[in-house]
């Protein structure tokens, strides 16, 4: 690819997400633009410990090696891309790391994809599938508009009594509802749902953070 190709190519990424920003604070749906400072994790402990918050992952670490999703059964695990070694042992660590810490947890959602389940259930041990969740890349300007306005219908919906919703999805999905971007497999944002179906984004915690402020050993995978 020619470097004008690839300037015009960045140019374009850069405005489509200052559109997508714009877009979503136009439409009162978010509190907080992608470029404010977000708190860690120690930040808002106490609120989580709480209850009433809105966890959105990325799904953890994948093995980029094997099989793409271009192809994908979502019946069949081997058709997919899906978590690496080092990927399960973060899914785990970060249940563990919940016990630990004390966070309650209601609802847990996912994607149909098997990386995003199996995050879920290694983590929590339960989940439950919204095909609206479904990966946002090469799907339909309908189907992705649709998919943008569940999540942020899910990112505005208080959870229940005394706990926090979690989301397990896929980076290009948060994008497109909120014009954030967890670049990193298996970053999580905290979200606090607002009265009007509006929500604000307030933490951004790396997939290694959740056992460092546990106390929990933290080991890759071999």
């Amino acid at each position: 690819m020619s470097s004008s190709m690839l300037r015009w190519l960045a140019k374009r990424a850069a405005l489509v997400g200052l559109a997508t920003s714009v877009s979503c604070i136009a439409l009162g749906v978010i509190a907080a633009s992608p470029g404010s400072d977000l708190g860690d994790l120690r930040s808002v402990l106490g609120e989580l410990r709480m209850g009433g918050l809105v966890i959105y992952f990325r799904h953890g670490a994948t093995d980029r090696t094997g099989t793409g999703d271009e192809a994908a059964d979502l019946a069949m695990c081997e058709t997919q891309r899906n978590l690496s070694a080092e990927g399960r042992v973060q899914a785990v660590r970060i249940g563990k790391s919940f016990k630990a810490l004390r966070i309650p947890v209601g609802t847990i959602t996912t994607s149909p994809f098997c990386r995003t389940k199996d995050t879920a259930k290694l983590a929590f041990g339960r989940l439950t599938v919204s095909n609206d969740l479904y990966f946002a890349i090469g799907t339909s300007a309908l189907d992705t508009k649709r998919f943008a306005e569940s999540l942020r219908a899910m990112l505005s919906t208080l959870p229940a009594s005394a706990t926090n919703s979690v989301i397990v999805s896929h980076s290009a999905n948060l994008r497109e509802a909120t014009g954030f971007w967890p670049k990193r497999e298996g970053m999580a944002y905290v979200f606090r749902p607002l009265p009007g179906g509006r929500f604000e984004a307030i933490a951004m915690i790396p997939p290694e953070e959740w056992s460092e402020v546990a106390g929990l050993e933290t080991t890759k995978a071999r």
